[in-house]
């Protein structure tokens, strides 16, 4: 059976000198096959051939090394994501029994480890399966999707066509390992003979830093979120004229293309759920009136059903879910599609046709949302919150939907007692999960069905309910010149009557479009650059006023 890891051998023997990485220094091929090769011998001298193995790295590069060595061994790779609390990191484990894990301990460098680990509750048999990325759940347990080889391999392949990659054209590598497209930005260009280049963490979240990178680095491709655009945007951005630009994971919209098409080369919008392995179409945006999910790249199928739910068909589809065979046999499905009967799988997402025949996409069929390139299960939240000893109901939605740069999950719960739910959130879901506020109510409010009012709730029923784990009450801004700037950049960019010296940046509503605003508004205030990465460390007015005036200002 042929894995990408014989796919990036054979590019080896035909380009061994080329460069391949990027990162503090470069890497050829023949660089990153040795040491995915010594790895991979080290793998399978611990682990039978389809064996689950689980990643834990923080380097793309060590991300890149870290799956093909996986494959090498005949394994198939979990990647873990180091930001997750840990709480669902072992909901991951226990749920998915790797049988060693793979933890970093410096660029391309690991340590093979099985303490800590769960006991497998199997003989290794998914030989088969390439990789396992766990998605949101909307019973509050994450579910792992499992792709196999032929299937990524094909893809990669489809995906080198169109939107296309070339031998020596260059890549910039920022997602997080836990996100398929990780895949994409690592595995197509070793496929193809291009290169990647890594961007560190703290310049991917520093815009103005970001900017200077791509002027250095040239890439012929970025690939990023909507959510990422509009933040470099907001942040003065020029752009990149000679990079194409991919953009994916949620909706683009008309505004946001149009400030994107002048800044770039070729901006492309990309579509593909996770259980449809990596982008699954792709549209050349050449016009903000009209955005379109475009065609299917070569071997996927589409078609919709009476509901105007999109199917996808072909081979290039995923196993299905680990450990999950009733739900798995619920979305993917053996049915008629234009091609005979074919296996589907059911997205959930609702699409149209516009009135010169493209795709459009029109919202979702379910409770699942996209915030910031992140795949919700509104469900999950709900879940968490519920399990909380005095918590008896909740429901989450989301607050200007409408309006990608302020869009926020809301939640409303009936609780028998006051509670820290943030605090409970932050110690079993991601960061991107979390409520910008909560809402105690006695009840929630019905339909003469019995269900749960959501379009009431949203409506605002609420409104005179007490309001939980939100900013504290306003105050006067705090006193003193660099303090009073500080806090009068938090209130305007909060959009907020007065704030609090206490106030929490992130738990008030910000994100990362509004983080981008905020660090301008410091910059004109203040005269200087505050680095964003400062003000995730101090997210209140006070605690970044002291960073401030401790290092930054004069003396």
């Amino acid at each position: 059976m042929e894995t990408v890891w014989n796919v990036v051998q054979a590019q080896v023997e035909r380009t061994p000198e080329a460069v391949a990485a990027r990162t503090a220094r470069t890497y050829t091929y023949r660089d990153v096959a040795a040491l995915a090769a010594d790895l991979g011998e080290r793998i399978a001298a611990k682990v039978r051939p389809g064996s689950v193995v689980a990643l834990d790295a923080s380097s793309r590069f060590s991300g890149a090394v870290g799956i093909l060595a996986a494959n090498a061994a005949g394994c198939a790779v979990l990647p873990l994501d180091r930001q997750s609390p840990p709480a669902r990191r072992a909901r991951i484990l226990d749920d998915a029994r790797p049988a060693l894990l793979l933890r970093e301990l410096a660029e391309g460098e690991f340590a093979l480890e099985r303490n800590g680990l769960p006991s497998p509750r199997r003989e290794p048999d998914l030989g088969e399966i390439a990789y396992i990325l766990y998605t949101s759940g909307s019973t509050g347990q994450p579910k792992g999707v499992m792709v196999g080889h032929e299937a990524l391999i094909d893809r990669l392949a489809a995906l080198a066509e169109r939107p296309g990659l070339a031998a020596g054209e260059s890549v910039l590598a920022m997602a997080a390992l836990s996100f398929d497209i990780s895949l994409v930005e690592l595995l197509l260009p070793l496929t193809v003979g291009a290169s990647f280049t890594v961007v560190p963490e703290e310049i991917r979240a520093d815009p103005l830093a970001f900017a200077e990178l791509v002027a250095g680095a040239a890439p012929d491709i970025v690939q990023a979120t909507p959510s990422f655009w509009r933040m470099l945007t907001a942040s003065g951005w020029t752009g990149a004229p000679g990079s194409r630009l991919w953009t994916g994971g949620e909706t683009l919209t008309p505004s946001l293309a149009r400030e994107l098409l002048p800044r770039c080369g070729e901006l492309w919008n990309v579509y593909g759920p996770t259980e449809g392995v990596l982008w699954a179409t792709a549209a050349r945006v050449e016009s903000a009136e009209r955005i379109s999910l475009g065609e299917p790249v070569a071997g996927v199928g589409l078609f919709t059903d009476e509901s105007g739910e999109l199917l996808l068909y072909g081979e290039g589809l995923a196993h299905g879910y680990l450990n999950r065979e009733e739900l798995t046999a619920e979305r993917f499905l053996h049915g008629d599609t234009p091609d005979g009967r074919r296996r589907v799988y059911r997205t959930g997402d609702r699409v149209g046709r516009g009135p010169d025949g493209a795709l459009e996409f029109l919202g979702r069929l379910d409770s699942q949302v996209k915030l910031r390139g992140h795949r919700i299960e509104l469900g999950e939240v709900e879940a968490v919150l519920e399990e909380h000893p005095e918590v008896s109901q909740a429901v989450v939605l989301v607050q200007d939907a409408d309006r990608p740069d302020a869009a926020a999950l809301v939640a409303f719960v009936v609780q028998r007692a006051e509670a820290d739910l943030q605090g409970w959130l932050k110690d079993r879901l991601p960061s991107s999960h979390h409520p910008a506020r909560i809402t105690a109510l006695s009840a929630l409010p019905r339909t003469t069905t019995g269900k749960v009012d959501r379009i009431g709730l949203a409506a605002g029923l609420a409104v005179g309910d007490q309001v939980v784990q939100a900013a504290k009450a306003p105050a006067a801004a705090p006193s003193g010149d660099v303090r009073a700037r500080v806090a009068e950049a938090w209130r305007q960019t909060l959009a907020a009557d007065s704030v609090d010296e206490d106030t929490n940046f992130f738990d008030a509503g910000g994100n990362s479009v509004l983080l981008t605003v905020l660090q301008k508004r410091l910059t004109d205030g203040l005269g200087i650059r505050v680095p964003i990465k400062e003000i995730f460390r101090y997210p209140t007015v006070a605690s970044l006023t002291d960073y401030i005036l401790r290092t930054e200002m004069p003396h």
